[in-house]
């Protein structure tokens, strides 16, 4: 039988919902605050799926993505759809203390995943084909290797690139762009590498200030040396009154 919602549970998703909707017009409306949106939305769904459930979380997302798509239109409703279920993913996986480890592995699959579907899905609706990611390949492929033998012959290197560097780099360039559809996911998850470690660490770091008993992340001597970094940087910046 579904677990049936209190009033509390309704009205404090409500709340958290207008903030992360807030934090989406802090964005829209002051671009320069969008990197920093991004990591506290997050934080937001987090929190009220270690304070309430996985469904009081999802109802709340749903709820925020329903009023920018009403405010703004869906333009700005992948962003804020990312986000929250960034959110509801850590705060689900952080209350059942999943580890380290699995934890990470599973967000950064998950989103090259969805970057991937998302990729699929706009060539779909807009008509562009999926070639034409190729055809932007080659022409870098082409600026870069052009940039670089002008660089190279202004350098006194032009006999070396020529004979020895562009021969062995051509070939692996060409491959990359035969097989550029199995490489596109594997460059999304190697840029999603640090910026899910990152994103789970201010998640988890801001949980555990809040009270919430979660495996911290990274703990042990590696978050002792990072909080004696930051402690050095603002004992710094108080030094010469930056802070």
């Amino acid at each position: 039988m579904p677990h049936r919602m209190r009033a509390i549970d309704i009205a404090e998703g409500a709340l958290l919902a207008d903030i992360a909707v807030l934090l989406q017009l802090l964005a829209m409306y002051l671009p320069v605050f969008d990197l920093l949106v991004r990591f506290l939305i997050p934080i937001v769904l987090a929190v009220l799926v270690l304070r309430r459930t996985f469904a009081v979380g999802l109802m709340s997302c749903c709820v925020a993505c329903f009023i920018v798509v009403v405010l703004s239109g869906f333009a700005f409703v992948i962003p804020m759809l990312l986000a929250c279920g960034a959110g509801l993913f850590l705060g689900l996986t952080m209350k059942h203390r999943l580890g380290h480890v699995p934890l990470l592995l599973l967000g950064i699959t998950s989103g090259a995943l969805v970057v991937c579907g998302l990729t699929v899905l706009f060539s779909l609706l807009s008509g562009v084909p999926l070639i034409l990611i190729a055809r932007e390949l080659e022409r870098a492929y082409q600026a870069g290797f052009a940039f670089a033998d002008f660089a190279a012959l202004r350098l006194g290197f032009g006999s070396w690139w020529r004979q020895t560097a562009y021969p062995a780099l051509a070939p692996l360039a060409q491959m990359t762009l035969v097989y550029w559809w199995a490489l596109y996911p594997a460059v999304i998850w190697l840029f999603l590498c640090p910026v899910v470690m990152l994103m789970y660490f201010t998640t988890n770091f801001c949980v555990r200030l809040l009270g919430y008993d979660v495996r911290a992340f990274p703990g042990g001597r590696m978050e002792k040396l990072m909080v004696a970094g930051a402690r050095r940087l603002l004992a710094a910046g108080r030094r010469y009154g930056l802070v």
